[in-house]
């Protein structure tokens, strides 16, 4: 399985590369699966994706997202599989974790840390340190 550390290092170079192509539901059923996976609403999501919300609802008739959208898209989901490994497949657990402030995270939510690129390289350090029971 890979991290979300390792999807951030690939995404960084394969992304600007490879479009994530939807064909069958098209865009707006990932989109709102991504945000049910979080536990946020499309209005929440938008920020995620570095994205306004009025961009995020013309995104949603497209089948194609690409470049940094595509890779906050990907870093997502790798962050998503990351926390349900951690928490058993737990997505209420893992949703109520996405919204607790955190120490490690300088009293910030791991929802609201996501909105940066280095953002995700913390979450995903602070899940892999849960994972290996080391709390601080």
């Amino acid at each position: 399985m890979k991290t979300a550390q390792q999807a951030i290092s690939r995404t960084a170079t394969t992304t600007a590369k490879k479009p994530i192509q939807v064909k069958e539901k098209g865009l707006d059923a990932q989109l709102n699966h991504l945000a049910r996976q979080l536990g946020v609403t499309l209005k929440e999501l938008a920020p995620l994706l570095q994205l306004s919300e009025s961009t995020l609802h013309r995104l949603r008739r497209q089948t194609t997202l690409t470049g940094s959208t595509a890779e906050r898209v990907d870093l997502l989901w790798a962050i998503i599989q990351h926390g349900l490994r951690v928490y058993e497949g737990d997505e209420a657990a893992l949703q109520d974790w996405l919204r607790y402030p955190l120490a490690e995270l300088d009293g910030r939510t791991p929802l609201h840390t996501l909105t940066t690129i280095a953002g995700f390289s913390q979450v995903d350090d602070v899940l892999g340190r849960i994972e290996h029971g080391i709390f601080f």
